[in-house]
């Protein structure tokens, strides 16, 4: 039950982060995906390699997802 939960608020979130903007030219397009990808990724880093690594590599994928935003 809590992971149907968790997946319906991360798809939400998803959604809503890349379906939002019609009017995005291709290089904002561009850098929201590889945005998204760097962020799942800092997780992962964040989770294998330990937290610092993980908040090393955050910064540039919230920077690529502000601007495709």
């Amino acid at each position: 039950m809590l992971d149907a939960v968790a997946e319906l608020i991360l798809e939400f979130g998803f959604d809503r982060l890349v379906g939002s903007g019609d009017d995005r030219t291709t290089a904002q397009q561009c850098c929201l995906f590889v945005g998204v990808v760097i962020v799942l990724l800092a997780v992962a880093l964040a989770v294998v390699s330990g937290p610092w690594y993980g908040l090393a590599a955050a910064p540039v994928g919230v920077a690529l997802i502000a601007y495709g935003r």
